[in-house]
């Protein structure tokens, strides 16, 4: 908020990049795509879960620093900060400077080597084809939920989908409301649903979704939204596995606006399907916007409702 308009901004969140452009920033949206122009004086990050995005995001901001520009990462204990100081000095040539910041800690690297001691990120970029749905494959990479084995609480509703549209019929369309790499679309486009749409905040997810609509000739598009803001039609059916972590921390009114944007995006005899950890009073936050909340689905760790019965918002 402190930053002066007109200021270079690079998000790979959707929702950081609108706000940045609402206050006037010069605000881009990528996937960690900096600019190898050298010219940058300073890059600026809360450290990613995965290793391999924030070595990337290390590797990339060699290029894009100019001669004495400074890389700052932050976060808490428990992210590795220390750590991936250390590799970010010694990636940029210089030495580690970690301190504390609040509760959590900053670590600064400046890049003063003359080359780039590249740190080994797991071919970050390129797009795998690690997992598989129908013995089609799925294409993902690091850094997204479930990249690299099939969610478990994704499967559950999955496995709904069969009897859900058997009772329907099959939606005409439909939205997968933070669809990550694309699964749950894919697995509904396999059973039969129309035209979908997915809608996510994350650079990277977006482009493994887009990936995965071509590889499944899946009709509609894929589009950067925050809890589909923005996204003008209703739909007859919505898919949700909703986060309930924001960052390392459990977030129960992050969980409860996915439960909105649902309701408010249905028409009205549209469904919701919805899959929730068991720690998630996934019960009560349905109730507050559908008229019908249905446990169709349970194990030890996950829960999956039928939401019928939406008490419509505005779209915004």
């Amino acid at each position: 908020a402190g930053l002066p308009p007109g200021t270079r901004v690079l998000s790979n969140r959707w929702d950081l990049c609108v706000a940045a452009r609402d206050r006037g920033l010069d605000a881009s949206f990528s996937d960690f795509e900096l600019p190898a122009t050298a010219d940058l004086e300073l890059i600026a990050c809360r450290v990613p879960k995965e290793r391999a995005v924030v070595r990337h995001l290390i590797n990339r901001a060699w290029h894009a620093l100019a001669p004495g520009g400074r890389l700052l990462l932050w976060g808490g204990k428990q992210t590795g900060i220390k750590t991936h100081g250390k590799e970010a000095a010694a990636a940029l040539g210089g030495a580690p400077e970690v301190r504390k910041l609040g509760t959590d800690y900053l670590a600064v690297a400046t890049r003063t080597g003359a080359t780039l001691h590249s740190l080994d990120d797991a071919d970050y970029e390129a797009l795998r084809p690690l997992l598989a749905y129908g013995g089609r494959v799925l294409f993902t990479k690091p850094g997204l939920f479930g990249w690299d084995q099939i969610d478990p609480g994704s499967a559950l509703l999955a496995a709904q989908l069969l009897q859900v549209f058997a009772d329907g019929p099959a939606p005409r369309t439909l939205l997968d409301l933070g669809c990550g790499y694309g699964y749950l679309s894919v697995a509904a486009h396999a059973h039969g649903a129309g035209a979908i749409t997915a809608t996510d905040t994350c650079a990277a997810a977006l482009l493994a979704c887009a990936k995965n609509f071509a590889a499944h000739g899946i009709a509609g598009e894929v589009v950067p939204s925050d809890c589909a803001e923005g996204v003008a039609e209703r739909f007859d059916l919505v898919l949700c596995n909703p986060p309930f972590h924001r960052g390392f921390a459990a977030d129960q009114e992050l969980c409860a606006r996915f439960f909105r944007a649902a309701a408010g995006h249905l028409h009205r005899a549209g469904r919701a399907l919805f899959v929730t950890h068991r720690v998630v009073p996934a019960a009560t936050l349905a109730q507050e916007v559908f008229r019908s909340c249905e446990q169709i689905a349970a194990t030890p760790s996950f829960q999956v409702h039928l939401l019928k019965g939406p008490h419509r918002a505005a779209l915004t």
